[in-house]
């Protein structure tokens, strides 16, 4: 598994920032730019992950490429909010923009959260793949996530 340290996500940041990608506020004009992305590029993974919700408190990125399902694993720090929600937003985002990422988990200090692309898209019954734009994948999400119980039913410790 190939590890992405925090000191090479600063640098990222920081390239991309003097590239005009993103913005002072660290927002991006607009996130689908990373679409039909791959779970082998690093810049690109690094771009989608600092323009979602708790990109302050995410730590380490490692990268499962070597085989099939190719996956992510994710580590985060103590977040506000709610962290299933931003959870479900994430790994949607995720999987809406690279094409061949299978699976994510989610590691928090306490607790642990793994999704896959086929439990996301049967729980949505839509194609993320299909997805062009941030306001409709949003209100895809926002839809879907106003119902606590079906949270609940996704997501699982």
């Amino acid at each position: 598994m190939k590890k992405i340290t925090t000191y090479f996500m600063i640098v990222l940041l920081l390239l991309l920032s003097l590239t005009g990608c993103v913005s002072s506020n660290g927002s991006s004009k607009d996130i689908f730019q990373y679409k039909d992305s791959y779970i082998g590029n690093n810049s690109a993974l690094g771009g989608i992950i600092h323009l979602l919700p708790q990109s302050k408190e995410f730590k380490e990125m490692a990268l499962q490429t070597k085989k099939k399902p190719y996956g992510m694993e994710l580590e985060y720090g103590n977040i506000t909010g709610d962290r299933k929600i931003m959870v479900i937003n994430n790994a949607t985002f995720l999987f809406a923009l690279v094409k061949n990422l299978e699976w994510i988990t989610f590691t928090f200090p306490e607790e642990k959260y793994t999704l896959t692309r086929d439990q996301l898209q049967q729980w949505y019954e839509k194609d993320l793949n299909k997805y062009t734009n941030k306001k409709d994948l949003k209100k895809l999400i926002e839809t879907n996530t106003k119902d606590k119980n079906k949270v609940e039913q996704l997501i699982k410790k």
